[in-house]
């Protein structure tokens, strides 16, 4: 026996094997999120080095998050019918891949294509992710695991524009996609000694389902994210939108006919999982929400750099870190409904406390909101999607982590679409350059932050 298989057998036969598992694929949950938000506060640097416009240089985000929004259910499901390590490794390979070629790319246009390849590859690994710990970790002990997950998520989210602020000030931009390489080999290296094989299901495969969530997903991630560009009446916005639904609607007609669906329509037949699934979905508008904005407002109304600001947002990753064991330790012991519940109005108090804050606030008045915020969101995510995938019949937990991360990806493209909507709408006159444009979305925030709270607590 080869010194590389003794090592694995050694590992998957420890009683620690468990901790290892949550480990290895919690680099997977870490750098989906984390490569759709680094690149954020380096779209003037890739405009001004590619000689174009900020608004093009958009596309570099958007091709990324259209992609993983519009595919995560398939690969989902594809998991489910391969086996969720297979899906996850090959999806590490390409998102490797995919980051080498995006730092190589001679043109704008060849870095959009680059993330396009990336992204399938960041969506593959992604869609298994939760999956993987549901299948390695004891059902007494998997809130924790899940809590660590969704804080993975969290962290991701919230570091990236941290992290690609720290590296344009440095170095060369082309290294927010060079680091990816060498943690994608670590990654790979890690799933192959430490994951056991999951077995593939001999199931059918629905490809008329596929394209039709497919095209459906982008449809409806496409016009979210451009609404705001284009006019949300406009008849680009509707036409997509348009698509969207009709796509959709023959979806669900397909799925309720196949015999084996791309997506299990039943799932939803649990008020647990539909409901959790809703509050997921509304809770990322408001997290991604609070990631975009502030920032952006950091720097028009307190002058702040890039740096500076993505900094900002450490109070969300710290408390993430520090408090996602505990919340997820208690997920085993007491309903989610109680603890999501509370997480979601600990949210709401923090989105009520950035929008009355002054028109040009200090950093602490930033912090001390986005403390009480950072609190909640640990609270209520680490719950809600134990309760999301604890729902799932185990054969289909790989299409519930497919739903789970298409909710918290199109959350997060609504989320900022409305935002930047929102901001750039109201940020004229006397407003203009303050915070009271960001305020004034945080004051909306709040409410839904509230429903997703009722959201919770009625769904069992």
């Amino acid at each position: 026996m080869s010194p590389f298989r003794t090592l694995a057998t050694t590992v998957r036969a420890s009683e620690r094997y468990s901790r290892y598992a949550v480990a290895t694929v919690m680099l997977g949950t870490v750098m989906g999120p984390l490569d759709g938000s680094i690149a954020n506060v380096a779209m003037p640097t890739i405009a001004r080095f590619y000689h174009r416009g900020v608004d093009e240089a958009e596309w570099v985000l958007l091709a990324y998050m259209l992609v993983t929004a519009s595919t995560l259910v398939l690969f989902g499901r594809i998991g489910d019918i391969f086996g969720h390590k297979r899906v996850y490794q090959t999806g590490f390979g390409i998102f490797g891949l995919g980051s080498l070629l995006c730092a190589l790319a001679p043109s704008l246009e060849a870095l959009i294509v680059m993330r396009v390849f990336q992204a399938i590859g960041a969506a593959m690994l992604v869609a298994c992710t939760q999956a993987l710990i549901v299948e390695s970790v004891a059902p007494e002990r998997r809130g924790r695991a899940i809590g660590l997950n969704g804080a993975a998520v969290a962290v991701g989210l919230t570091a990236g524009p941290i992290l690609g602020g720290a590296i344009i000030a440095l170095g060369d931009w082309r290294w927010i996609f060079a680091i990816n390489i060498p943690i994608s080999l670590l990654a790979l290296l890690a799933a192959s000694i430490v994951l056991k094989p999951t077995a593939p299901r001999r199931e059918g495969f629905d490809p008329v389902g596929a394209l039709l969530s497919i095209v459906g997903l982008f449809a409806l991630s496409l016009a979210l994210s451009r609404a705001h560009r284009w006019g949300w009446t406009s008849g680009t916005t509707l036409g997509w939108i348009a698509l969207s639904g009709a796509a959709l609607a023959l979806f669900v007609f397909v799925e309720r006919r196949v015999h084996a669906p791309t997506f299990d329509l039943t799932l939803f037949r649990s008020r647990i999982f539909a409901f959790s699934t809703i509050a997921a979905f509304c809770y990322f508008i408001a997290q991604s929400g609070i990631v975009f904005l502030v920032p952006l407002t950091a720097q028009l109304a307190l002058h702040a750099t890039p740096l500076q600001a993505g900094l900002l947002l450490v109070p969300l990753t710290a408390l993430n870190v520090a408090l996602a064991p505990t919340a997820g330790a208690l997920s085993d012991r007491i309903p989610a409904r109680y603890l999501s519940t509370a997480g979601a109005v600990l949210v709401a108090i923090g989105t009520l406390l950035l929008a009355h804050l002054p028109a040009v606030p200090t950093t602490l008045e930033i912090v001390l909101a986005l403390v009480a915020t950072g609190i909640g969101t640990t609270i209520f995510s680490q719950p809600n999607n134990n309760a999301i995938m604890s729902s799932a019949p185990h054969e289909r937990r790989g299409i519930a982590a497919g739903t789970l991360a298409t909710a918290r990806t199109t959350g997060q493209l609504l989320g900022v679409a409305t935002a930047g909507a929102f901001y750039f709408a109201h940020n004229g006159g006397a407003a203009a350059g303050t915070f009271l444009p960001a305020s004034g979305y945080f004051a909306i925030l709040t409410f839904g932050m509230v429903a997703v709270a009722i959201l919770s607590y009625v769904r069992e």
